[in-house]
């Protein structure tokens, strides 16, 4: 419709202008026909120019060039340059309204809230991040007062000052949503000026600060609950930077080397890498647990100095863990405070979430001082009675012993007497006499073994592990206990692998755990009449790298429910029996590492076995099974 109007009009102006004798500027009307069609874009501009200057031209070379006159002439450029002000001027208003269209769209598309008041605080302009943030449409917001609108909160004579003396105040207002939810806003306002510099109103942009402000307060009350248990903590804790230890102790290990095994060899590196460990911030009970009197005395120190001599392997594992990517290690140390006092403490260390390059660590220290001299204690006491009960178990097997003793003894009194006898012949048949001494020699070296087994099981001495050759170890114990099987009616019956390996224990506990076992088992058949009595030791390699030992009779079993408390101390089946042999078994068997377990067998009697880890070499010795 508007280019037909268009062309209506300069098909017009151009038979006005070609055929009739006005001597006006007729083609000066095209610029009519130029504005009319300058929203239609810039190439339409243009042609229209150009075909409204060709006409122009044509118009007078036929109309009016015959007869021109100079008035002609005249009117003909000022139609032409009229024509080209024009085409200019609408290509530029063209430019400009684009530009300020794309403006506008900016501030619709525009997160933060953008509104346009008059001086009388009248909306005048409302974009779509107002509508979305405040839940007031651009119709609903338009001609109402901002100020009733939002209910707005903001220091008044303050913006008044800023604006009278800058033109533009920056700074936090409080509004409420449609739904009446408040909102704090980062708001901005620049003051708008006429062209000739008069105030006409207030071009406003806000940022909602509400959830952020939130999570202000919630960050604000984490760091709050933070300081209330670091402070009223318990236990010593201190925050540290470890950036420089890592980076000391990383940085010293040679190409192809372990960081473990080399900070093992060179304790002095683990000790400066320690020594750069600064600590930042130190609670209550760090300050109680080195006796420092105040926090200042540790903040912005290390510890090192405190760490007694042979700390530098315990402190290395925890560089090593924390390298490995580890956010929490823990050791034990030995550390003296300020106060001279020694400590026994576990040191765990936990890198703290943000701490990049180990910069925030955090350290807790637990004092087990008493925790390990109750354990001293207890390891005592325990050494105490499990020599009480070895000394009580050999009183119940002085009868063997004595036996054991005392036949090699007859033997040597017996062959010392023959050999005295043949000495007395005329001529003493010194084969004779040396066949006596031999047997004299023989069961004198059998009698102190009895002695040695013996002294070995009574001896008091602190429990030491090491390898032991389970082959020797239970043909000594049957050696002390075969007597009392005997006497009886018990035969033993040994079954072994013939690779069995080597064990790491403490052999005089073991042993005296194995006896304790094998007399538990003969007395448990004391009573039976109706089978024979048979006492099995079976050996077995089990998975973990333990070594099984089990102890099988075929007695009565234990009653209803004792498997689960025949460990238990003071517990007991027989009716002249303490219940103290299977509790301290059980202590002896977990501390060398092992387990201890008990249980009815299908058909008769009970089996009580017992674990022990393998040692790395093999047994020396392989005995045959005893029948």
């Amino acid at each position: 419709m508007l280019i037909a109007l268009a062309i209506l009009l300069t098909a017009s102006i151009f038979v006005i202008d070609v055929f009739t004798p006005f001597d006006g500027a007729i083609a000066v009307l095209y610029i009519g026909v130029i504005l009319l069609l300058a929203p239609s874009g810039r190439r339409v501009v243009i042609s229209t120019g150009l075909i409204a200057a060709l006409l122009t031209v044509f118009a007078f070379v036929f109309g009016h060039l015959p007869n021109a006159s100079e008035g002609a002439v005249s009117r003909f450029g000022v139609s032409l340059v009229a024509i080209l002000i024009t085409t200019l001027m609408s290509m530029r208003d063209r430019s400009s309204r684009t530009t300020l269209g794309e403006q506008a769209r900016i501030l619709e598309l525009s997160h933060d809230t953008v509104i346009i008041r008059d001086l009388n605080d009248v909306i005048v302009y409302w974009n779509d991040g107002a509508e979305r943030l405040y839940g007031w449409s651009r119709v609903e917001a338009l001609g109402r007062s901002c100020r009733e609108l939002l209910q707005c909160r903001f220091p008044a004579t303050e913006i008044a000052a800023a604006m009278d003396e800058v033109g533009q105040w920056s700074g936090e207002v409080v509004r409420t949503r449609r739904d009446g939810t408040p909102l704090v806003l980062a708001s901005r306002w620049l003051q708008r000026r006429d062209p000739d510099g008069r105030a006409i109103g207030t071009i406003e942009s806000s940022a909602d600060l509400t959830e952020k402000r939130r999570a202000d307060e919630q960050v604000l009350a984490s760091e709050r609950k933070y300081r209330t248990i670091f402070d009223s903590a318990g236990f010593a804790t201190w925050e540290s930077d470890w950036s420089e230890t890592m980076s000391i102790a990383l940085a010293s290990v040679p190409d192809g080397q372990q960081l473990g095994a080399w900070l093992e060899s060179h304790p002095e590196i683990t000790e400066r890498a320690i020594g750069s460990a600064i600590i930042r911030d130190a609670n209550p009970a760090a300050v109680h647990l080195f006796e420092a009197g105040a926090s200042d005395a540790l903040i912005g120190s290390n510890l090192c100095g405190r760490y007694l001599p042979g700390s530098a392997s315990a402190l290395s594992d925890l560089i090593v863990a924390l390298a490995a990517g580890e956010t929490m290690a823990e050791t034990e140390v030995r550390l003296q405070t300020f106060g001279e006092r020694i400590a026994d403490v576990v040191l765990r260390v936990t890198l703290l979430p943000g701490g990049d390059n180990w910069s925030h660590v955090i350290v807790m220290a637990f004092d087990v001082t008493e925790r390990n001299e109750a354990r001293t204690r207890y390891e005592q006491v325990s050494s105490e009675l499990a020599h009480a009960a070895r000394v009580s178990m050999l009183g119940q097997l002085a009868a063997s012993i004595a036996h054991e003793v005392n036949q090699p003894l007859a033997a040597i009194i017996n062959y010392g007497k023959s050999a005295k006898r043949f000495l007395r012949h005329p001529q003493p048949d010194l084969e004779d006499v040396g066949s006596c001494v031999d047997k004299m020699i023989s069961n004198a070296t059998r009698a102190a073994d009895v002695v040695d087994r013996v002294r070995k099981l009574a001896r008091k001495t602190a429990p030491q592990a090491g390898p032991i050759n389970l082959f020797d170890l239970i043909e000594d114990a049957i050696a002390l206990i075969q007597r009392e099987a005997r006497a009886n009616s018990v035969r033993l019956r040994w079954q072994s692998l013939d690779d069995l390996p080597e064990v790491v224990a403490d052999r005089v506990q073991v042993q005296q755990v194995l006896v304790n076992l094998l007399m538990n088992g003969i007395q448990a058949m004391r009573e039976v009449g109706d089978r024979s009595r048979e006492l099995c030791i079976d050996t077995a390699v089990v998975p973990d790298g333990m070594v099984r030992v089990a102890v099988v009779d075929c007695g009565a079993g234990f009653p209803t429910g004792g498997e689960a408390r025949i460990f238990e101390p003071f517990f007991t089946t027989k009716s002249d029996g303490m219940g103290i042999g299977l509790s301290i078994c059980r202590s002896i068997i977990e501390n060398q590492g092992g387990l201890i377990s008990a249980a009815n067998n299908e058909r008769f009697g009970a089996t009580v076995s017992f674990t022990l880890p393998i040692c790395a070499q093999p047994a020396a010795k392989i005995l045959e099974p005893i029948s």
